[in-house]
């Protein structure tokens, strides 16, 4: 006895996608800016310093004294002289106290007077250091203001653009079953 067999088929679905991809652009662009920076507001003074140069020493070396240089140096010429003197007096009076002793004072004496002598020195040539150089600087009054830069900026946004993506589907082969009976 043969039994009849029951043969099926099935031809599976298949199915087709395709996608379509997102588009998106995006562009950003530099702001438009500007800079300006002002100059800062300065203002300097400055006080005139003190100079001071003393020359007399130099002067003093070429004998082109002050008046109060010259007094000083007549009184002190004075005073030395004045002393001197004195002490050719003493001498003098010791030697003619002495005359017994037969000496020839007198003639002696006088003949110290008789002569003149007399020595001119001038004076030396004036060097820098003789020349006494003395400055004294003031400060400065330095005022700076300072001025804060002008900034001016416009932004740009950005340009965006989107496009939708997608998936199609679509049937690439249809779904089939077939029964048969083999006998």
């Amino acid at each position: 006895m043969t039994i009849p067999q029951l043969q099926v088929r099935t031809q599976p679905a298949k199915l087709n996608l395709e996608s379509v991809a997102v588009k998106h652009e995006y562009k950003q662009f530099k702001a438009d800016q500007s800079i300006e920076q002002p100059q800062a507001d300065l203002s300097l003074s400055q006080r005139p310093g003190k100079l001071t140069i003393d020359q007399s020493s130099a002067w003093s070396n070429l004998h082109l004294k002050s008046i109060f240089e010259r007094t000083r140096d007549i009184a002190d010429f004075a005073e030395q002289t004045w002393l001197e003197g004195i002490g050719k007096a003493a001498q003098e009076g010791d030697e003619l106290m002495r005359i017994e002793n037969k000496s020839n004072a007198i003639a002696n004496i006088a003949g110290r007077y008789t002569g003149f002598e007399h020595t001119y020195v001038p004076g030396n040539t004036p060097v820098h250091d003789l020349v006494n150089i003395s400055y004294q600087a003031n400060e400065a009054d330095i005022d700076v203001k300072r001025n804060e830069p002008i900034i001016d900026t416009t932004p740009v946004y950005p340009k965006f653009q989107y496009q939708k993506g997608a998936v199609n589907v679509t049937m690439g082969q249809m779904p089939s079953i077939s029964i048969d009976w083999k006998v």
